[in-house]
Formats: C-alpha cells, structure tokens, sequence
C-alpha cells in the first residue's frame, strides 16, 4: 500500500553549493541509514527512521506548474531522500521528473546509493546531468552495520563504471567519514582509485551531529570521535597523489 502526503512545492530552493534547486519525490527513505541527519532536518521524532516512505501527492504535476514560474537552474536530485530506493522502481516519480526537467532545459545533478539509476540512462545520457554515487565505504560490513537497506558498496562501484563508460559526468560522495570505521589510508587509497579509473570528483565529508544521530550511533556502542583536520590532509595528500579531484562538501 503506498502512502501519501500532501505536496506543497516540488522545486525548493537550495543552500548547496552548486545548486539552485532540490528536488526531492519522496518523504523518508528505506535506507535506513544510522548516520543520516535527515530526521533532525525534518524534525521527524515519532518515526523510526528507515521504516517508512511517503509519496508526496500529485508532486509530478507541481513540478510541472513550477518549471513555468522559476528561473532555470540547476536542480538537485535528491537532498533528503534517495530518489532510486525501491519504491521508485514501480512509481517512477524521479524517472518522470528527470523527463520534465530535461525537456525545461534544466541541468541536473544526481545522487544516490542505487543501480536503480542505470535503468534511466536511455534519458540521462548525453544530457546536462551529472551522477554522484554514495560510496562511504568498499567494505560490505561497514555497510551492513551503518547503511543497513542500502545497496552493498560493490554494486555502488559497478554502476559508477557504467556511468563513467557510457560518458557520463561522474562523482563520489565519500562520507559522512566515521573516524576508526571508514577513515584508514587504506580505504581512502581504495576510493581514490575508484574515483581515477571513473574520471570522477571526491566529494568528501564528516559525520554530521545531530541529537539523533547521536543517539542512533550511541546505542550501536560507536565511536565516532576522531580528528577531522588530520583525516581530510590525508585525504588531499592522496588525492593529489593520483592526480584525482577532490573537495570538501560544505
């Protein structure tokens, strides 16, 4: 049964750097990911996160309204709810979307965890449109204890390539970057190579605090205090070390 919630804008305005826009079809996100600051965003505190996705009703014919009235610019797909967790495979809500924006001569920027993204490359390739992948980790039990309805991190890698083959603009989101978990020279060297063999960008950054964030990682017994400063040289040392592109997110 699919569950809806009233839609009162589809394009909202945006504070990430490189983008005008956030385009976000769904509330909540199957994920489930115990780092995710969303629900302290949304002020969601009687949901468990991970537990539910609401469809946000007639979202698709909002956009189309809203495309007429705002000045063209670059949207983000999505910022609060991965737009290819499962429930889009059967709705289509960001397949459709992409389509609207496209045809309004919008450019786009896409991130997401899932291969469920490669399904649209017959409308994405060759567009105005870039595509980060989540990739915190290559380690299949990082993703089991912090990502736990995510995509394992090999088929994160494999559709990065396919983008990257296919010619489309590629990026990597390396965060949020756990100390002691995700943060060795190791793993860093591991997503660095990634990132050289796709052309793609390292977007990188640290675990967003929020109360409960803190709460989720406290009561899995994580240690999520480190030194961000020496992390991120590390990180720029490699990066420059591979000739690869990296930034800090925000």
């Amino acid at each position: 049964m699919i569950s809806y919630i009233p839609c009162k804008t589809a394009l909202s305005k945006s504070k990430l750097p490189g983008l005008d826009y956030t385009f976000n079809p769904y509330f909540g996100c199957q994920h489930g990911c115990l780092y995710c600051y969303v629900p302290d965003v949304l002020k969601i505190n009687n949901m468990e996160w991970g537990k539910f996705v609401f469809v946000k009703k007639d979202i698709l014919n909002i956009l189309r309204r809203e495309i007429l009235k705002k000045k063209i610019g670059t949207v983000g797909i999505s910022t609060s709810t991965d737009p290819y967790q499962p429930i889009e495979k059967d709705l289509e809500i960001t397949r459709k979307a992409l389509i609207i924006l496209i045809n309004a001569g919008f450019p786009i920027s896409i991130q997401t965890k899932s291969s469920l993204v490669l399904r649209d490359i017959d409308i994405i390739i060759n567009k105005n449109i870039d595509i980060g992948l989540t990739i915190t980790s290559t380690d299949s039990y990082f993703q089991k204890i912090f990502e736990p309805n995510a995509p394992p991190p090999d088929e994160r890698i494999a559709t990065l390539e396919e983008l990257s083959n296919k010619g489309i603009k590629t990026w990597i989101f390396y965060g949020p970057i756990i100390p002691n978990y995700n943060d060795s020279e190791e793993e860093i060297e591991k997503i660095v190579k990634i990132a050289l063999k796709t052309k793609s960008k390292i977007i990188y950054d640290k675990l967003n605090l929020k109360p409960n964030v803190i709460k989720r990682l406290n009561s899995m017994n994580i240690n999520y205090h480190g030194d961000y400063s020496k992390i991120f040289s590390k990180i720029e040392t490699i990066c420059k070390k591979y000739n690869v592109k990296c930034e800090y997110a925000f």
